[in-house]
């Protein structure tokens, strides 16, 4: 068996490094949120900032999810880890050393508190996903239904959430407090962000709740890169390219962006010098992305799973999807967007159908696929909504919502069964159960649930009528719906 990657055999593995020299960094950045994404992105920017720049930037890296796993995988390996770049042409691997230390909650909790509590801590940034904010979506406020928020709230000093473990950190560093970063998927994340932790620091201080709104920055970022699941098959090639064992090696596309709102008291890497862009107002960047990539991803996922393709490029490679989602970015999305002039939203258009072609990532639509509760509003109803105050017609996104809404069945049109994983799972999945597949039965019971649409949103006439309408061509056949949408060319 091949040796484990750790840095006392680093000297021998230079060649897949930036630098053989490291000045070993302190720590100044505690990440909430261990995953694929952040060791491909702010870990890596993190990285070539370091060997270029200096700075005590050194990363210690929060798991969330109750395992030690990867905890003690990575410690094993002393934080180290290979980020695989994939592309048509081939893989190139990099090691990672920026990653000093690794905690998993909520065995780690208290040492966790004690790491934020101190001064060197500069940045806190996350990537806990739109689930991990415990956000109420229609208030912005943290979710005082939530189980975890109510068991915090009654044990603030053993957070076990975001807000909470925020909360406590931030009232123990009233001088010079840190700043919160966020790095998910969500419009307006450092706002977004502020307004739940705020909200919950005012059920238990006001006090601190007004410090932290008005003393503590939570830039918004934008980032962006295509960062699917470790498999068995990335360690194989790891080992076969580099003659070592890796645990848990990182596969991504060569694509990254980071769009980073420019207000960091305490200072920042220098990730500005690896492509990293400083402005002062993320919005437009921001929502440009989550329309076009995440939205039409999460589009083509749900066509995908219905139409039994496994993954993003087999289904793009499919001319009649790759043109459903071309027609959906060029007439329905890139018309609600307003950019810099400098921002070319067509060529991002291309590359982004040029990425999601990538045969050598095998991002799993399943995958993609996860928590739509959570991301549709976002990704798909925003841009809706945008349309029908335009008065433009958005049927190729109604569909998409059709198809989101239709994958609750739990099969493919060939019958294929596959795995549902989705907060409201239960709910939905019962609306097709109990309804037999019965389109107008579905409608009415999703017109009984809370949660799902917005009044606003029903109320407008044509998104209503076109859901409906998606919803009943789609149990012909998805493929046989792209088509027909397709050639109506509406």
């Amino acid at each position: 068996m091949a040796q484990v990657l750790r840095r006392s055999s680093l000297d021998s593995l230079a060649a897949h490094t930036i630098s053989s020299t490291w000045p070993s960094p302190k720590v100044g950045i505690v990440h909430l949120g261990l995953g694929n994404f952040h060791r491909a992105h702010e870990a890596v920017y993190t990285e070539q900032a370091v060997v270029e720049d200096g700075g005590d930037w050194g990363i210690i890296g929060v798991t969330l999810r109750g395992s030690t796993s990867k905890r003690d995988h990575l410690r094993d390996q002393g934080g180290l880890y290979t980020v695989v770049e994939k592309s048509k042409d081939g893989e190139s691997l990099q090691i990672i050393r920026i990653l000093q230390d690794v905690l998993a909650l909520p065995h780690d909790i208290h040492q966790l508190l004690d790491i934020l509590s101190r001064p060197e801590i500069k940045i806190v940034s996350l990537t806990v996903t739109e689930k991990g904010y415990c956000r109420n979506t229609r208030s912005g406020e943290v979710d005082l239904a939530d189980a975890a928020i109510q068991h915090d709230l009654a044990n603030p000093e053993t957070p076990t959430t975001v807000p909470g473990i925020l909360f406590v950190a931030l009232k123990s560093r009233r001088v010079n407090p840190f700043t919160v970063l966020s790095c998910d998927n969500l419009s307006h994340n450092g706002a977004a962000l502020r307004k739940v932790v705020v909200s919950y620091a005012r059920q238990l201080d006001h006090e601190i709740a007004n410090w932290i709104s008005e003393s503590v920055a939570f830039p918004s970022t934008m980032v962006d890169r295509i960062v699917p699941s470790t498999t068995e098959d990335d360690v194989h090639l790891v080992e076969r390219i580099s003659g070592y064992h890796d645990e848990l090696p990182v596969p991504c596309e060569p694509f990254r962006q980071w769009v980073i709102e420019d207000n960091f008291p305490l200072g920042h890497p220098a990730w500005h010098k690896f492509g990293a862009q400083f402005v002062s107002d993320v919005t437009p960047f921001e929502i440009a992305k989550l329309r076009m990539l995440n939205g039409s991803h999460s589009a083509l996922a749900y066509i995908s799973l219905l139409s039994g393709f496994a993954t993003i490029d087999q289904a793009i490679a499919h001319p009649p999807l790759r043109q459903f989602i071309y027609d959906m970015l060029t007439e329905e999305i890139i018309p609600t967007l307003q950019v810099p002039e400098s921002s070319d939203l067509f060529k991002y258009r291309d590359d982004l159908l040029d990425r999601f072609a990538n045969p050598a990532l095998k991002h799993r639509t399943a995958q993609i696929a996860m928590d739509g509760s959570q991301k549709v509003p976002l990704r798909l109803l925003s841009t809706i909504n945008e349309s029908s105050q335009l008065h433009r017609p958005c049927p190729r996104l109604a569909l998409s919502v059709a198809a989101w809404l239709t994958h609750f069945r739990g099969h493919s049109d060939d019958s294929v069964t596959y795995n549902i994983v989705d907060p409201m799972a239960e709910t939905l999945t019962s609306v097709w159960t109990q309804s037999h597949g019965e389109v107008q039965d579905v409608w009415d019971a999703l017109l009984g649930l809370d949660g799902i649409f917005s009044t606003d949103l029903l109320q407008q006439g044509y998104f209503a009528q076109a859901l409906q309408d998606g919803l009943r061509i789609l149990q012909d056949g998805t493929l046989r719906a792209i088509e027909r949408y397709n050639q109506s060319k509406v």
